[in-house]
């Protein structure tokens, strides 16, 4: 299947993402998979729970890429394949064949990739713009040098906005349709002033800035959120169009599941599409509908859910459930 609708770009205030949503779920295969091609990192982060998970480090090997790639291809093409998770994709040493085949079998209309930009040197760009790449995703997080290296751990930002620098001055004299730069900050409490400055930065140099709300990781980091809700707490609607798929082939529930902690199957002995389909991640989406939050492995202490989509009483309708039991 083809979506021509750019989500990323659709306001959730007009509703119009959710009315999209509502169109095409449920699905027998998500519209939109995280593979992720490594959980080693190079950086830091004060604000990434790396530090404390208790994953092997781990490289997707080639041979199960390209089966995934196939299948995402043969059910598809779905809407959007990010190749990133918890580790810096730049670290595999594929990753520009990776865009490549995805490309090549038409697994996905857009291929993303999200990077600290570390190791985006020009002749990496090239090669990924030359592969087909659509998005690239760099996470700066901060205005200066002395903010950057505290946040992240190393001492980096010179080389990050150089790389981007000339990352945009390559597309722009190559005449790359692609891919799109875009700039991400990650909005904290205490920094909300440095949402003007980074825009400033970046504007006209990326193709876009994007500042993204910040998340505790299931409190697993110091919260620095700078919104709040006490609206009463909704199914989380990822778990019925997003999937993902852990460099070890794990399958975890959604992003943010940075210890593998809630994993309902593995590709090892199986596809992504049993696994979508299957019992375990059925029961997980039931618990949702039924607010039993609580009887899963990591959804209870998420706030994630509060920057998605609010499908709640939508979906019970759909299930035909009168009410959800709140327990």
């Amino acid at each position: 299947m083809i979506f021509d609708i750019d989500l990323d770009k659709f306001k959730r205030s007009l509703g119009l993402r959710e009315l999209f949503l509502k169109t095409i779920l449920p699905l027998k295969y998500p519209i939109i998979l995280n593979i992720e091609p490594t959980n080693r990192c190079n950086l830091s982060c004060t604000f990434c729970p790396r530090k404390i998970s208790k994953r092997k480090l781990a490289d997707i090997q080639w041979i199960d890429f390209e089966k995934i790639a196939q299948e995402a291809a043969d059910n598809g093409p779905i809407y959007k394949i990010f190749l990133q998770k918890d580790g810096e994709p730049l670290l595999h040493p594929k990753i520009v064949e990776m865009v490549q085949c995805l490309k090549s079998l038409n697994s996905a209309r857009n291929v993303t990739i999200i990077s600290n930009g570390t190791l985006l040197n020009g002749d990496l760009f090239t090669s990924l713009a030359k592969a087909g790449l659509n998005d690239i995703i760099i996470s700066v997080d901060a205005v200066d040098a002395r903010s950057y290296s505290e946040l992240k751990g190393r001492d980096c930002y010179h080389t990050v906005k150089k790389n981007l620098e000339e990352a945009a001055r390559i597309k722009n004299i190559s005449g790359f349709k692609g891919p799109r730069i875009k700039a991400r900050m990650v909005e904290r409490k205490g920094h909300e002033i440095e949402k003007e400055v980074f825009s400033q930065i970046w504007s006209g140099i990326a193709d876009s800035v994007d500042i993204t709300p910040f998340h505790t990781w299931m409190n697993s980091v110091e919260d620095q959120r700078t919104y709040t809700s006490s609206i009463e707490r909704y199914p989380c609607s990822l778990l019925w169009y997003t999937g993902i798929i852990n460099a070890d082939l794990s399958v975890s529930p959604c992003c943010i599941d940075y210890n593998c902690a809630g994993v309902i199957g593995s590709l090892e002995h199986s596809n992504f599409y049993s696994v979508w389909n299957g019992r375990e991640f059925n029961n997980l989406r039931r618990n949702h509908l039924f607010s039993e939050y609580s009887n899963t492995r990591i959804c209870g202490s998420c706030q994630y859910w509060l920057i998605k989509e609010n499908l709640g009483k939508w979906f019970r309708r759909k299930y035909r459930i009168q009410k959800a039991s709140g327990r």
